[in-house]
């Protein structure tokens, strides 16, 4: 609720302070009193627009404040938590002020806002209904959530928006994969393309070094078989050659070791010696024979160098890193495939929410038509009631075709969001014969406060807005009207604190709690004074209200019955 309300500076304010109660606050006053200047603090506070025009002449600022109790899950907490502004003990100081040069600057519980995040507050602290913009009813955006709220189709809502929020959670998970398959894909041709020509290749594990041995070979050939022939010769077919020499030594070396046993086994050394050389020469001499100039082998074993060379310098350097990456781009092959199946998995799952989501919406849809017509009876009996006999209320209700609509309904593809598939706004025509036309458009000012009174006396219980504030909804009513709105007012009030200013005694009389706006000359400058009255004053007012200033007894005791009477 609104507990205290205090403006300093404001049109004729200068200083002024408002304590407001639970129930129906009454606001009365002469025309030209000030009473509407109260609203327009008001609406100043909860993020209207401001202009320096509102500050008091020779002022430097005006200063706005509002203080506010939330109950514990009233829906400004998270908004208020978000921005990190504590709320301790449910109470909220919003103040406002305006300078000279046309600046404002917002505060929430001392920390500083922007005007947007005010505005956006002011929404769900209070419906301001007259000749002002802050007003609900006056939203179509909100139309769909008075229609639901009527309707009780909470459940429904909650249904629509749950699959909704499941569907949208699946749709991200499918344009994040399908913007890594998408990558995936542009690799993929290459990968294949590497991986084949790895495989083509066919690389062996040290083939490289095989390959380059043969080349070494083949390339000197006729040197190598030189060097062999010229071996064998000086180890064993020349004269002198080094298997003659051991053959010398040996036998000297045998004549020793008969006459020195110890030398036996150094005979045997050189023994073996020239057997080894004898061998040695052998081999040589097979090696020689093996080896054979062949330009042809000699290509072949370059181009195959070549092959393999360039798949070391493409794929690391050497023939491990050459098989460590095709083993790796056969692994992100086989990731393509699996992120493939994946996708076509996701999309199954999409269709199956979808499935669901639609459910919901036609479901929901269906209620709300029902909810619609139900709705407009009630208004318009309200309505009646409140002096407005030949309104027509009417919900539209219309969905949206669309290409890109994901929802088909009624063989259309059609828009939908966590609301459904229903775009909802109220229309009004007010007078016999006419065209119902957007709310909106159509209302005036004490139309629109008489309207919210129905609205709000048909869907009490179903608006998290506690705070009503009526302005100029007495306009064009008198008698038995102004008594039946009176009513209207006090049984709203017991769920909603509700704040009217009014002009009619029949509603005034409802008041828990009564103030009177007063204008006066202080210092040759006019101010505007806010008075709480007790029931005598009360009675004195409603006199005033009913015959003018010269107040007869009859008068007063009439007003006094007023009071007495209420409901």
């Amino acid at each position: 609720m609104l507990s205290r309300l205090h403006v300093m500076n404001y049109a004729l304010i200068d200083d002024l302070e408002i304590e407001f109660a639970s129930g129906l606050n009454i606001i009365t006053g002469e025309t030209g009193a000030g009473k509407s200047i109260l609203v327009g603090a008001l609406g100043l506070v909860l993020g209207m627009r401001a202009s320096s025009d509102v500050i008091r002449t020779g002022e430097e600022k005006c200063t706005v404040e509002a203080i506010f109790d939330l109950y514990p899950e009233h829906p400004c907490l998270i908004p208020l938590t978000d921005m990190g502004i504590d709320v301790d003990g449910g109470e909220l100081i919003v103040r406002r002020e305006v300078l000279a040069e046309g600046r404002s600057r917002c505060y929430v519980n001392g920390l500083a806002i922007p005007v947007r995040a005010l505005h956006d507050l002011g929404r769900n602290l209070v419906d301001l209904h007259g000749q002002h913009d802050h007003q609900s009813l006056l939203d179509a955006e909100q139309h769909l959530d008075f229609l639901d709220g009527f309707g009780d189709l909470r459940v429904l809502r909650q249904q629509v928006e749950e699959s909704h929020e499941s569907l949208i959670a699946f749709q991200k998970r499918k344009v994040e994969k399908e913007a890594i398959a998408h990558r995936q894909r542009e690799r993929r041709e290459l990968l294949e393309y590497q991986v084949q020509e790895i495989d083509s290749a066919n690389p062996k594990t040290g083939e490289d070094i095989t390959l380059d041995q043969e080349r070494s070979v083949l390339s000197h050939a006729e040197r190598l078989t030189e060097i062999a022939i010229q071996l064998e010769a000086l180890l064993y077919e020349d004269e002198d050659s080094i298997a003659d020499r051991l053959g010398m030594a040996g036998q000297l070396i045998d004549e020793a070791a008969r006459l020195d046993k110890s030398l036996e086994p150094r005979a045997e050394e050189l023994n073996s010696l020239r057997y080894g050389v004898e061998e040695l020469a052998r081999s040589l001499s097979d090696y020689a024979q093996r080896i054979e100039h062949n330009p042809e082998r000699l290509a072949e074993v370059g181009e195959r160098l070549e092959i393999v060379n360039a798949l070391k310098k493409k794929y690391g350097g050497d023939l491990d890193s050459v098989f460590s990456y095709r083993k790796s781009a056969q692994k992100e092959l086989s990731l393509t495939d699996e992120l493939d199946a994946a996708l076509q998995a996701l999309e199954a799952e999409i269709e199956s929410v979808l499935a669901d989501f639609t459910k919901h919406c036609v479901v929901l849809s269906k209620a709300r038509q029902k909810t619609a017509r139900k709705l407009s009876k009630h208004i318009c009996e309200t309505l009646g009631e409140l002096g407005m006999p030949d309104v027509q209320f009417d919900v539209k209700l219309e969905q949206h075709e669309s290409k890109k609509g994901f929802v088909l309904f009624d063989g259309k593809q059609v828009d939908a969001t966590y609301r459904g598939i229903d775009h909802g706004e109220f229309y009004l025509s007010t007078n016999a014969g006419e065209a119902p036309r957007p709310l909106v458009k159509v209302a005036s000012g004490g139309e629109i406060s008489r309207i919210m009174l129905a609205m709000k006396t048909v869907l009490v219980h179903t608006d998290s807005v506690q705070v009503l504030i009526f302005d100029e909804i007495d306009i064009g009513i008198s008698g038995r009207i102004a008594e039946v709105v009176g009513k209207k007012l006090k049984a709203l009030s017991e769920s909603y604190q509700t704040i009217s200013i009014t002009h009619l005694p029949q509603i005034a009389k409802m008041a828990d709690v009564h103030f009177s706006v007063r204008k006066e000359t202080r210092n040759r400058r006019t101010v505007t004074r806010v008075v709480g009255l007790d029931r005598e004053e009360r009675a004195e007012e409603l006199a005033k209200m009913m015959g003018g200033e010269q107040i007869s007894e009859l008068t007063l005791q009439h007003a006094r019955e007023m009071l007495t009477e209420k409901i």
